[in-house]
């Protein structure tokens, strides 16, 4: 129970009306009566008015959250009274998500039922549990405010952003993915299997000009082929020290793994088989190479609950199982980073080892806030020292991708932000260009 404000004034008077009592004796008969009165009412009306406050309270909350996204949360309330109701809901939300909002205040008239909405953003994958959901409501005679807890114990297991698929879908379903930065879902380049017949334009290859069609018709007709299918495509995640650094609130890994599932999901609505391989100083996770979207749903599951771990990573071995488990020409995506020629020279091996049966294709997270101190004009000599630093940091970066493109890998860096975006392009582009 706790007291409203009148039940304060209620109370001090009371006790000022006693303590006067020691100078005039009555007083003291009243304002001990009045105290005690003042008491009884309140502890009265406190638990009438819990009693009569019949509720009940329901979370809706998805079991598979994504991460960095804003997933919807619902509470609803049902009032089984018919007295109306003043609350104040508070949802036990862990508390690693921000949440949209903590408190939610409402009204409900006699036997009403509302559903309140509000969203949490998981900033990290694993598995987390909400609490009970508290409510707090006034008394009859607002002496008190009473509070109830309903239990609603959940776990919730973040996932990565499985919200992205569902945008990208709709995206793609309203011609919509260019507007995005995608490329359509849908993209056109010379592979075996034929798509339809269009008016032929200047940058077509005479080539491709079907020449009964054009008889027919009247005018130039070009065949378009859709891309090849059936191709194989290996994700490779590098879980080590340099993918623990946290960008705006997620790790680098997690910014991987969000662009990887994605790319997943493309890859095999284009027919094509999707492997994984995780690993850091040991391999933690392999996937053989499958098709459909359940094998998109085995890869988020494997990857829900990668930690990165400051070790570094030994590409001799990801690399080497990958060799030896994936005998078909593939598209390898590395998703790592690089800091200096060392590290670089480390990958650059093993990429030399999958040249020329498989393309690689590395991606590493370019850090935005070296770029900004880099070009910072310092005012002060530690602003000068931040900025040497980080000048050096990002030519040692560029020294070190260099020495990757020298092998004959291709390299796509970029910041997080763009890193799903950026990835699905690219290998859209590959497919096109039948690098396969």
């Amino acid at each position: 129970m706790i007291p409203s404000a009148p039940t304060f004034f209620l109370l001090l008077t009371s006790a000022l009306l006693a303590g006067w009592g020691v100078h005039e004796p009555p007083f003291l008969r009243v304002g001990v009566l009045a105290f005690v009165g003042v008491l009884g009412l309140t502890l009265a009306d406190h638990l009438l008015s819990r009693y009569l406050a019949r509720l009940t309270v329901q979370r809706r909350a998805p079991e598979r959250l994504s991460l960095g996204q804003a997933n919807p949360v619902r509470l609803e309330v049902t009032s089984r009274t018919g007295l109306p109701l003043a609350l104040t809901l508070k949802d036990d939300a862990p508390w690693e998500f921000e949440a949209s909002q903590r408190e939610h205040h409402l009204r409900l008239a006699p036997y009403q039922r509302r559903e309140i909405a509000y969203t949490v953003t998981p900033r990290a994958r694993g598995d987390y549990d909400f609490g009970d959901v508290h409510v707090r409501g006034r008394s009859l005679l607002a002496l008190s405010l009473w509070q109830r807890r309903f239990p609603a114990t959940q776990t919730v297991k973040v996932y990565p952003d499985l919200l992205g698929i569902d945008r990208y879908v709709a995206l793609a379903r309203s011609r919509h993915l260019e507007q995005a930065g995608f490329r359509p879902l849908r993209y056109l380049g010379e592979g075996a299997e034929f798509d339809f017949l269009r008016e032929y334009s200047p940058d077509d290859d005479y080539r491709k000009i079907d020449w009964k069609a054009t008889a027919r018709r009247g005018r130039p007709i070009t065949r378009q082929y859709d891309l090849e299918r059936s191709q194989t495509l290996m994700l490779l995640i590098d879980a080590g020290r340099m993918m623990c650094a946290e960008i705006e609130g997620m790790s680098k890994l997690d910014y991987a793994i969000n662009a990887a599932v994605m790319l997943a999901y493309v890859a095999v609505e284009k027919d094509d088989a999707v492997g994984l391989v995780v690993f850091a100083d040991k391999v933690a996770s392999f996937v053989p190479a499958g098709k459909g979207l359940r094998q998109v749903g085995l890869i988020a599951d494997q990857l829900y609950a990668v930690k990165p771990v400051l070790r570094e990573p030994d590409y001799g071995e990801a690399f080497s199982l990958l060799r030896r488990r994936t005998q078909r020409r593939a598209l390898v995506v590395a998703f790592t980073d690089l800091i200096d020629r060392e590290s670089s020279s480390q990958l650059l091996g093993n990429v030399l080892a999958l040249t020329p049966r498989h393309l690689p294709l590395v991606i590493t997270l370019r850090d935005h806030r070296l770029d900004a101190l880099a070009g910072l004009r310092p005012q002060e000599a530690g602003g000068a020292y931040q900025r040497a630093v980080a000048t050096s940091l990002l030519t040692q970066r560029r020294l070190a991708l260099a020495h990757v493109r020298s092998g004959g890998a291709q390299v796509l860096d970029v910041s997080p932000r763009e890193l799903t975006v950026q990835t699905v392009n690219k290998y859209l582009e590959i497919k096109q260009r039948l690098y396969l």
